[in-house]
């Protein structure tokens, strides 16, 4: 579930080899893109909740979602409704595991002047949510290939992956649901 990131990425992933479930059927999973461009974090719950009334719910839910919310709320806002909504998703479905998908830098912040302030909120909401999904006994989704420096991983605005930063993020996503699936480890790419 997500906004424009993971939208862009299922569109990409439908016309790869491997498909929508990025070649992870072999395993058993299926993949459902939940997405919906400038999705924001209030929107989560409603959607999740609508969602889960329609389909069986998931063994996982990877959610790649926040970035939109950055320019326009503190960070320590954010994280406290990313944490309420990690708890209300485990209520709603106890048997189902959540990964955090790290929210990625970007070259340009839309909405601000001041974009060195809204990394440093980028970083602090990733490692609050970190540590919070792994005290949870959650999974986290981690990118470090995807470098606000490195321009050609970015389409022209600066804010959304170009074709190259969405394969990147689709190779990433395919490697760390196969990782969680075998029980490999809660964290990919593992940190240093």
């Amino acid at each position: 579930m997500g906004s424009s990131i993971p939208h862009w990425a299922g569109i990409t992933a439908a016309s790869r080899s491997g498909g929508k479930n990025l070649n992870l059927d072999r395993l058993g999973v299926q993949v459902k893109w939940i997405t919906k461009s400038g999705m924001k974090w209030k929107d989560l719950d409603s959607s999740f909740e609508s969602e889960i009334k329609k389909w069986p719910a998931p063994n996982y839910i990877f959610i790649h979602l926040g970035a939109n919310d950055l320019v326009f709320m503190k960070s320590k806002e954010l994280i406290e409704n990313i944490k309420c909504s990690i708890l209300r998703i485990k209520v709603f479905a106890p048997d189902i595991r959540i990964i955090w998908s790290d929210i990625l830098p970007r070259p340009y912040w839309h909405g601000t002047l001041r974009p060195k302030l809204v990394e440093i909120a980028r970083k602090r909401v990733n490692c609050a949510v970190r540590s919070f999904i792994k005290t949870e006994g959650q999974y986290i989704s981690r990118y470090p290939a995807i470098k606000a420096s490195e321009h050609n991983l970015f389409r022209h605005d600066g804010c959304h992956l170009s074709q190259v930063g969405i394969g990147i993020f689709l190779n990433n996503i395919q490697a760390a649901i196969e990782t969680f699936v075998l029980g490999v480890a809660k964290v990919f790419p593992p940190e240093k």
